[in-house]
Parts: C-alpha cells; structure tokens; sequence
C-alpha cells in the first residue's frame, strides 16, 4: 500500500472518530458531572489568578474534593477556557481532541510494531468505532490524558528499541512521567515504560558513552521519583481510600470466616488479598465486562452496552496465535502491557471499571487488527472466499457494534437512573439562584449527592479571587471527599427551618418527606419527567 493510498484511509477513519465525538455531544453524556465542573473551574481559577480554587499557586496537585487530582487535565484546559470561558464546550474539548489524536497514534504505533500499514489501518479503525475510547473521551476524564502519553510512551520505546537513539529514550522517560502526572493509575504504567527503556538500554551498555549513561540515570531517577515524591507531600486520600486493604468489608469477610474457621493459615490478608486481587482481575478481562455489561457506574457504562463486540474478543486470541506463530519482535511487550492494564482495578476493592483499564484497548486493537489481516490472509485465495468472508464477518461485527452505539446513543441518557448519577439538575438549579439572588439570604442546598458548591462557582463564573478568600474543605469522609459547608449566601447542608425567613430551601423530593410544607408551593427543578430538585421558598 503506497503512502498516498494509506494517507486517504487514515484520514477517513479519522473522520469517523470525528462523528462519534461530536454526534449528539449536547446530550450524551446528560450534563457535567462534579469532577468536569472542577476540573474547568480549577483552569479557570489558575487562568484568572494563578491559583487553584483554595489559593494555592501553581500546585502541583489540585486540592479539589481533596481527593487531590492530578494536575495535567486542569492544565491543559487553562488555555481552552482563557479563549471559550467556562461551558460544555471549553471542559470537554481537550479529551475530543486527544480522543481523535487516538486514531494516528494508533496507527503509528500498529506500524512500528508490525511494519505493515493495512495491520495498522485496521487497528485504527477499530479504535475509532470502539464506544470504549468515546466513553471517557466525550466527557472531561483525566484518564484520558493518561492514555494519550502512555500510547506515546509506548510509541517511543518501541522508536528507541528499534534506533537507540537518546531522544527517544528521553521522549519515553517524559512521557511515562506525564502518564502519572494525568491520572493514578499511570503509576504503574510509568515504572513498566521506565524500567523497559532503561532494560534497552543495559542491553547495549557497551556501545553508550559516559555521558550517554549518566544522562539516562538521571532521567530515569528524576522521572520515577518526581510523582512520588509530590504523592509524598500532598498525600494520596484518594487512591488510600480506594486500596482493596483499606475496605472494611475485606477485614470484616476474614473476621467472619475465622469466626466460623480459626484456621489463620488461609484466614489471613495475604490468602484473602491473592484471591481478592486475582478475582478483580479475571473479571475485568472476561466477556461480561469486554462484551455484555462494561462498567457497573452509570457514568461509565450501562446494561448491553459492550465496550467491544463478541468478535473483537474472540479477535484477540486469534491475534496472540498470529504474533506468536509469526514470531513478532514486540510480541511480548504487547502481551505484557495487555497483562498489566487490568491490575490498577484489581487492586482496588471497586467492581470492573473502564477508568482504571482505560489502556487496555490499546493492546486489544493491536492484536485485533494483526489477527483480522493474517485470518483473511491464510483464507484461500479462491474468488468468493475472501471477499464472502470479508462482507459476512464485517457484517457481524457492525451489527454488535451498532446495538452498542444504539444503547449509548438513543437510550442511556434517557434513563433516569442515568441522569441522577450523572448529577444533572444543576445547570437549571444555578439559573433559578441567580434569577433570584437578590430576594433571599440564605440558600440552603441539599449535598447528599455530590458536591454542589463547584456547580455554582461554575455556572456563576464565581470570581475566584473572591472565593479563595471563602474556601474551606471538611475532613475526608469514607469515599476520601471533603465537603464545603459554606459560601456566599450559600450553605450545603439541607435542614428545613421553616421558621427562617428569606430563605430558600433546596433538596431533593425525599428530603421533603414530613417536613407538612404544602407542596403547592413548590417549585421543581426537571429533567425530562424526572423531579430531580424541590425548591421551596421561605418570605
């Protein structure tokens, strides 16, 4: 295939992956989430005064829910928001652009990999039809991010295997920090790129200058140490709170078992912790999560809606046969990384999640997209077989792949469970509130659901010099979140006072629930046919 030809193909593919990030981008995902909303806000606040929304400058970490996000997503968003200001558009379009970027880096890295530019074609085609990149990617998820500079991680240390030239070497190194710096679970994707591109480099130790190795030292010690160090600082709630060890449940289910079986040969964590780990982890690679159901949380998945169709994963062990019978160079270091992709969950006491395995379709596509061409390349080349062959699997996988877009598209955001896990409401909340500002003191607002004081720093465009003077964060509570209780006339913790005057109250419909209001005199905040806020106003 001559270059010209492959250039027309990747730019078609390419605009495929256009369509399904803009189609419908107004309604699905329903609304911005909490973590959206704080990420743009936090661009906005760094844009508008060089600190975060709690007046730390430049940090390194954003404070946020205090789970301390990372930092790369709010950076990169800085430039988009100072030109777009705070809106949908400006919060979600560093992850379209990256999303779309997946494609040529697909297929850059499929033509490193197999020196072929049909495998690499199609591995990005079938990135590009995937709901799994376009789960994440149509929404503001720093995961997203963290994909982006493992797949260049990747990229340059096949580059640097191939050539041995420094720049990839380093190229490596910064993108495997980047990787951590976007998103948790790149730590463990920084130390396999780090310790591969240094094993390269041992493994030609004799042809380096002094130099040469000196300045690869340095830049391994300074990329590993980097994230860990600034973790070291700010803390790691979050991710501790999430760490399978830290679940009450795990300690209570070994308690229960010695109970019933004081035998503490088995009944122990580490017995209990193989068994709890390696469970986690066959079952974010089995069929349920790659085919049937995707990721149990509503933001991230639905019943029936697959992240990749049946042949797709069948594809995946005839590609392993092919890279193997045909002896690949990198064949291991595909198998591995698709080995390593699962364990961030795994090690979580969370269920199968998309977020934390996000890279894991990178190495699926690859070994899908070697196995298609080397299937129909050993079919015979007898008239009808190929093309027979080509129409009726193509046609297979496109109806799979249709049921998935279906669900995605036309029915999971009409759902209201959807729409409640989703946090939508807010918007239309934040409205009514300014409409009104100036008749009441107080507004007291509900939080039991989220965290709502950065919706209304963000559809307000809150001064966020004002704000920081304001900001305080409770303690972290069993999720690892902080809460603000308080700012301006507003405070987020429902208690309904009727007796107060000039105020507002704000909750959802259950909250209401023997409080004796009339509920004539209540104001709903809707979507679709869902109550999702009562407003009841206090004269």
């Amino acid at each position: 295939m001559n270059k010209k030809v492959a250039s027309v193909l990747l730019l078609g593919v390419m605009l495929i992956a256009v369509f399904f990030h803009l189609f419908y981008i107004n309604k699905v995902p329903p609304c911005l989430n909490a973590d959206e909303v704080a990420f743009s806000y936090n661009a906005f606040s760094i844009w508008k005064t060089g600190k975060d929304e709690y007046g730390k400058f430049l940090p390194l970490r954003f404070r946020s829910f205090d789970d301390f996000k990372l930092p790369v997503y709010t950076y990169l968003t800085v430039p988009i928001v100072a030109v777009l200001g705070l809106n949908d558009t400006s919060t979600r379009l560093l992850n379209v652009i990256i999303g779309i970027s997946f494609i040529p880096l697909t297929f850059l890295l499929a033509k490193e990999l197999f020196n072929d530019k049909r495998i690499a074609l199609l591995s990005a085609l079938f990135i590009s039809i995937s709901p799994w990149i376009y789960i994440l990617s149509r929404h503001a998820h720093e995961g997203v991010p963290g994909a982006l500079f493992a797949l260049l991680a990747f990229y340059f240390l096949v580059r640097y295997a191939k050539t041995g030239r420094l720049k990839y070497f380093a190229f490596t190194c910064v993108s495997s920090l980047l990787t951590a710096s976007s998103y948790h679970s790149g730590r463990l994707f920084l130390l396999f790129f780090i310790a591969a591109v240094a094993l390269v480099a041992l493994k030609n130790f004799r042809s380096h200058s002094t130099k040469n190795l000196i300045l690869k030292a340095v830049l391994v010690i300074v990329c590993v140490l980097l994230p860990f160090g600034i973790d070291a600082y700010y803390g790691a709630n979050r991710v501790t709170s999430l760490f399978f060890l830290n679940n009450q449940g795990f300690q209570l289910r070994i308690n229960e078992y010695l109970t019933e079986h004081n035998f503490r040969i088995i009944h122990n964590k580490v017995v209990e912790g193989v068994r709890d780990v390696s469970h986690r982890y066959f079952a974010q690679i089995s069929p349920e999560f790659f085919v049937i159901h995707g990721d149990t949380n509503l933001r991230f998945g639905y019943e029936n809606m697959g992240l990749i169709t049946p042949l797709e994963y069948i594809g995946i062990f005839i590609g392993l046969y092919f890279i193997f019978k045909r002896k690949e160079p990198f064949r291991y270091l595909i198998v591995f990384i698709l080995l390593l992709s699962p364990l961030p969950n795994a090690f979580t006491w969370q269920d199968m999640s998309i977020i934390r395995s996000y890279f894991l379709i990178f190495p699926i596509v690859l070994l899908v997209g070697y196995g298609a061409f080397h299937l129909f390349d050993s079919l015979p080349h007898k008239k009808y077989i190929l093309p027979v062959s080509i129409v009726i699997l193509g046609g297979v996988y496109l109806f799979f792949a249709g049921l998935n877009w279906d669900i995605y598209f036309l029915h999971y955001p009409k759902r209201a469970a959807v729409v409640r896990a989703w946090q939508c409401g807010y918007k239309e909340l934040v409205s009514y509130v300014q409409d009104n500002y100036s008749q009441y003191d107080q507004f007291v607002i509900t939080r039991k659901h989220g965290q709502p004081y950065v919706y209304f720093l963000y559809f307000m465009n809150y001064d966020p010099a004002h704000y920081q003077n304001q900001a305080k964060l409770t303690g972290p509570d069993g999720y690892g979140f902080g809460q603000v209780e308080k700012f301006d006339k507003f405070i987020f913790n429902f208690s309904f006072d009727p007796m107060k005057k000039r105020t507002v109250f704000i909750g959802y419909p259950e909250e209401f629930k023997d409080t004796g209001i009339d509920e004539t005199k209540v104001k709903h905040i809707r979507i679709r046919t869902e109550d999702i806020f009562w407003i009841y106003e206090s004269k």
